[in-house]
């Protein structure tokens, strides 16, 4: 499985936030998908990126700094 590029945890520590105060922030009863984005794994949905975009204070091109164009969501 190939990893998808991201600084989703750096900006998250910056705001002394843990992965469960992101996931109740966005709406979500437990912080796995946060886990999942972090890692990684799954990219979040346009609308998921672009509050977490909000959320952390950072344009989402710097949350997924090295992800190609052709594979950022659309």
């Amino acid at each position: 499985m190939k990893t998808i590029p991201n600084t989703l945890r750096e900006h998250r520590q910056k705001k002394y936030l843990a992965q469960i105060d992101i996931a109740a922030r966005l709406g979500f009863r437990s912080s796995d998908r946060i886990s999942r984005w972090e890692a990684g794994k799954t990219y979040p949905s346009l609308p998921n990126a672009l509050r977490l975009a909000n959320l952390l204070g950072a344009p989402i091109e710097e949350l997924y700094p090295d992800v190609p164009a052709d594979e950022r969501p659309d």
